[in-house]
């Protein structure tokens, strides 16, 4: 059922004046597809990415309080003076999502009259295959220099959906009264892309604290545009524009990072990443007569806080155990009320725990598991449908492959567990509103060393003179 704040929602966009049959028909055909905000791929944690390269993600991205690899500072850009060597990192991934749409309306259920037989219909949404990407390197100026630099780019979020109109599927229908009350095709893409150069400063051998400027780039695409209606049709129904033409979106923000080894067999790590203050996305829109029109919305990614431990006390074997904050009710749309056009998210918590075993000298094995929240207040309300952060379990596996003294390989698979929201439609008697979604991602790529190998207290030992060593 539709609350107060729905309804609200709805006299928001001049529905007074449309009948009362014809009103809960549009409640079908709005309500239920604000399906922009599903340009965001169904991922673990809402919608940040869980990780970047193949062997953070493959660890369901656990790497606060361990330097598995360059890959782990996208948690904590602290852990890259733990790291053996300076290296360098090239990953991709290729993600293959499965969603699905289902809504059902009874005979009869609108006015007595409306729809003349049962509806029900199931659309899947034409995704492709998107890419993500995580390069960068670590490196520091001279091999006893406490301060490593490093620079990461990664994918921050991104995604989408291209639902195909249907006449079967109460609202992907046509706009056609007194049979039809559809918006149509649904489409949405959303790509932003993280540059973070990074600096960790190592005070003594197990204490380093990290500072990491993150600039964002990206585009934004939806249509309709439900946060923007337009002037109502000549049934009283709000037309929605196309939020397509505009040019890269910017955004930036920070990190702060620091990373404790407390003893041979614990690490402690605490990352906090600021909100991603996003400039306003703009399009250069139309109205129905194709008059020029200006249409915007604000979003910035929400601020995270992540507490890490890992064992390492067991030989051959690392095991790291991320806590994680995901602030998604003070961020603008995410946070923001239904009724002022966003989403009404609530903030989470999460849990990543993932490990490596050194199965020889030559071969690796990882694996991890992911749980989050969800950041939907009330899974029985027709907003909660419309939003992409519903999978709550994701199992990691992979493996590493030295194949020189320089070179290591990666791959690995990552799955998120098909998981399933549904509530009614309004207040449309035996409606009912559906979204199932899954994804399954294939990871690859190669660490490159380079340097010798260091350790932290290197700096200490060249230091001193050599007839000191002789004398110890």
């Amino acid at each position: 059922m539709v609350d107060d704040n729905c309804y609200s929602f709805f006299r928001t966009y001049h529905l007074k004046q449309v009948p009362v049959m014809t009103k809960q028909i549009f409640q079908l055909g709005i309500a239920s597809i604000i399906l922009w905000a599903l340009a965001l791929s169904a991922q673990g944690q809402g919608v940040i990415a869980s990780g970047a390269g193949p062997i953070n993600r493959s660890m369901a991205g656990a790497s606060t309080a361990a330097a598995f690899d360059f890959g782990s500072s996208y948690w904590n850009p602290a852990t890259i003076s733990f790291l053996d060597r300076d290296e360098a990192l090239i990953g991709t991934e290729l993600i293959i999502p499965s969603m699905h749409y289902s809504s059902s309306l009874k005979a009869g259920s609108i006015g007595g009259v409306f729809p003349p037989q049962n509806r029900y219909g199931t659309s899947r949404s034409d995704s492709g295959v998107p890419t993500n990407i995580a390069t960068g390197a670590s490196f520091k100026f001279s091999p006893d220099s406490p301060l490593t630099m490093g620079i990461l780019i990664s994918g921050l979020v991104g995604g989408n959906v291209n639902f195909a109109g249907s006449s079967t599927t109460p609202t992907l229908g046509p706009r056609q009264p007194p049979n039809y009350f559809g918006v149509g095709p649904v489409y949405a893409n959303l790509g932003l892309l993280s540059i973070k150069p990074m600096a960790s400063y190592l005070f003594n051998d197990k204490l380093s604290v990290a500072f990491a400027p993150v600039i964002t780039t990206g585009t934004a695409q939806f249509n309709p545009a439900f946060f923007a209606p337009g002037p109502n049709d000549q049934f009283g129904i709000p037309t929605f524009p196309v939020a397509t033409n505009s040019r890269p979106f910017w955004g930036g923000g920070f990190e702060l990072g620091t990373m404790y080894e407390v003893d041979e067999n614990w690490n402690l790590g605490f990352s906090y990443k600021s909100p991603v203050w996003q400039e306003k996305w703009v399009y250069n829109s139309y109205n129905p007569d194709y008059s020029a029109r200006t249409i915007g919305v604000q979003a910035d990614m929400p601020a995270i806080y992540s507490l890490g431990a890992a064992y390492k006390g067991i030989d051959r074997l690392i095991v790291d155990v991320d806590l994680r904050y995901f602030d998604y009710s003070n961020a603008p749309l995410w946070g923001d009320s239904p009724i002022s056009g966003g989403l009404g998210w609530k903030s989470i918590m999460a849990v990543a725990a993932g490990g490596q075993y050194q199965l020889s000298d030559r071969l690796t094995l990882r694996g991890g598991y992911l749980f989050n929240q969800n950041p939907i207040h009330d899974i029985n309300t027709i907003f909660n449908i419309q939003a992409p952060g519903f999978i709550q379990h994701t199992l990691s596996l992979g493996a590493s492959l030295r194949m020189s003294e320089n070179v290591v390989f990666t791959a690995g698979w990552v799955h998120g567990f098909r998981n399933t929201i549904e509530g009614p439609i309004g207040q449309i008697p035996g409606s009912s509103a559906q979204m199932d979604a899954q994804t399954d991602s294939i990871l690859a790529g190669l660490t490159i060393q380079y340097g010798g190998k260091r350790s932290p207290n290197k700096a200490k030992i060249e230091a001193e003179p050599a007839e000191e060593i002789a004398d110890h």
